[in-house]
């Protein structure tokens, strides 16, 4: 099934046996011959380092073999040039160290933007106004480890596929997370496929409205200025400032306030002006994951980032949209779902690339 020989494996297990990585559970069941060992990772026998710079402040955890989660930190970012948010990154991660109580395996990243895995350099991130920043060389030879870098949406779908429900199983997913910024992480064939240059899944920066809202990119009316987590607090805040009886008011008081969740009770209180602000907000985004259906044909379209909160006033909107654009006999077979590992996913993504490259799993 892997293609490797009897002794590659054996070499494998022994050297994870001697680093104390995994531990013999007893013997399996065997028709004939000698019946096999049973072994099974020490999940706590290293600790490894995830670190979601995606966001509006940094967030970092401890996390097991397993994938659990032993301690998070969140970390506001300093000054807005790159020696200030390295400084913040490095802060976070000798706070991390600090609490770990196994030695560690290394740092994942999951980050924003163009990444090249590979050389671990941020290509260009428009959010943290990176360009060519050599991020893994620079953290790994400060702090002594092994340093993984990926897309925060490619980390995304590494989590989904390493520890969410389909565990694995199903060898093609994408997951669109949709929070401040929209992307896609794309699995094919049980691989991650991150493009020629790095950029497979940019939805976020689309042109889907023509003259529309600068965006960071430098274009305007790029989809995540529409769709995005920052277009739906302005349009909400809008809402509340124009309309005194607005539910709004209720769960935030003044429109300032107004966060993604506010938006979230509001909405299953029933203000009906701000449901069909985000239904056209989902409509829109059905729109351009119409377009994965029919380009790809991956059957698992999986969401997940912090407008997933919104519930079925977003979510019904984009499953009719994918049902109306693209065809049929794809869009019947396609499963529209939300993320069941909450905002730890890309977390728990750059957690799966640094076993993957550290330790070849899963």
């Amino acid at each position: 099934m892997t293609g490797l020989t009897r002794a590659t494996v054996s070499g494998a297990v022994a050297d994870l046996e001697n680093d104390g990585m995994i531990a013999e559970v007893g013997v399996g069941p065997s028709k004939s011959g000698k019946p096999p060992i049973l072994l099974k990772f020490v999940d706590e026998a290293r600790c490894l380092i995830g670190l979601d710079l995606a966001e509006n402040e940094f967030r970092g955890a401890i996390v097991n073999l397993r994938g659990e989660i032993k301690h998070r930190l969140n970390w506001p970012i300093n000054g807005g040039d790159v020696s200030g948010t390295l400084a913040s990154i490095d802060a976070l991660i000798d706070r991390l160290r600090r609490l770990s109580t196994s030695p560690l395996l290394g740092i994942g990243i999951g980050a924003p933007g163009l990444i090249d895995s590979q050389h671990g350099v941020v290509r260009y991130a428009a959010k943290l106004d990176w360009r060519e920043i050599r991020l893994g060389e620079m953290l790994a030879r400060k702090h002594g480890l092994p340093v993984h870098i990926a897309n925060d949406c490619q980390a995304a779908a590494l989590a989904e596929f390493t520890f969410g429900n389909g565990n694995g199983h199903e060898p093609n997913l994408i997951v669109i997370k949709a929070s401040q910024g929209i992307g896609a992480g794309i699995v094919l064939n049980r691989q991650l496929f991150c493009g020629d240059r790095f950029g497979a899944g940019e939805l976020g920066h689309l042109v889907i409205n023509e003259g529309g809202d600068p965006c960071r990119c430098g274009h305007r009316g790029c989809l995540e200025t529409v769709v995005g987590s920052e277009s739906i607090l302005r349009a909400a805040r809008g809402i509340a400032a124009g309309d005194p009886g607005s539910l709004l008011h209720r769960f935030a008081g003044a429109p300032e306030r107004i966060d993604i969740d506010a938006v979230a009770r509001a909405l299953e209180a029933g203000d009906g002006t701000l449901r069909s602000m985000v239904a056209e907000a989902g409509r829109i985004l059905g729109i351009a994951l119409a377009n994965l259906v029919g380009i790809l044909n991956v059957h698992r379209l999986i969401l997940a980032g912090s407008l997933t909160r919104l519930g079925p006033a977003l979510l019904d909107p984009v499953r009719r949209e994918i049902g109306r654009r693209s065809l049929s006999a794809l869009a019947d077979e396609t499963v529209v779902a939300v993320s069941g590992l909450g905002e730890d996913i890309v977390i728990l993504g750059a957690a799966a690339l640094l076993l993957n490259n550290e330790l070849k799993l899963p």
